[in-house]
């Protein structure tokens, strides 16, 4: 019993296998209890746990819902953030800071930031996109959507997943130059 009071790595369950089956509990009844109360008192700290998860898992769900419920209004006067002509003369996106893009005009500019992954997978939807579009867009889905619509909805994923301005693209472009290199010369020798 000494040896436990010694080593802190060592359990009373770690030692009772070595002694013989003809030993009393009696030399063992205050470590059993204290491995029992230590054992106990893991169990209540892993039930608050599992209690605070789970209400921050119920508050994101909140969160989620509220979202999902969000609306905005659009006037006719509004514009695009990009090319300041009318919004709803063409597809468009709102976001919820606000910031509203026609679809062209958003995918215009958030190609050039997007990583080769995500690059290839728009290349490869747009092209499964005309190919639906030429050949079959009546044919549903798993989820009960149409092959067009869930192309669609995957496109919108990566375009849409988050403002142009106000999204993490642009906090990882921060540092970019408005003008390249390239560009930056011909300007320059333009101005000369």
């Amino acid at each position: 019993m000494e040896f436990l009071k010694q080593c802190d790595l060592l359990r009373i369950e770690d030692i009772l296998p070595f002694f013989s089956d003809f030993v009393t509990i009696e030399h063992f009844k205050e470590a059993i209890s204290n491995s029992l109360k230590e054992y106990n008192q893991r169990i209540l700290d892993l039930k608050e746990e599992m209690e605070e998860a789970t209400k921050s898992a119920e508050m994101v769900r909140e969160d989620i819902q509220s979202f999902r419920n969000k609306c905005t209004y659009i006037n006719s006067s509004d514009v695009c953030d990009i090319c300041n002509m009318l919004i709803l003369i063409r597809p468009f996106y709102i976001f919820p800071c606000y910031h509203k893009f026609h679809s062209d005009c958003l995918r215009e500019e958030l190609e050039p930031l997007l990583g080769p992954g995500k690059k290839n997978k728009l290349a490869e939807l747009d092209r499964r996109l005309i190919t639906l579009n030429r050949v079959d867009n009546v044919s549903v889905g798993s989820t009960g959507m149409s092959n067009v619509e869930l192309c669609r909805m995957e496109i919108d994923n990566i375009v849409a997943s988050e403002c142009l301005y106000c999204g993490e693209n642009m906090i990882k472009n921060i540092d970019k130059p408005f003008v390249d290199d390239a560009e930056y010369e011909k300007m320059k020798k333009e101005w000369e």
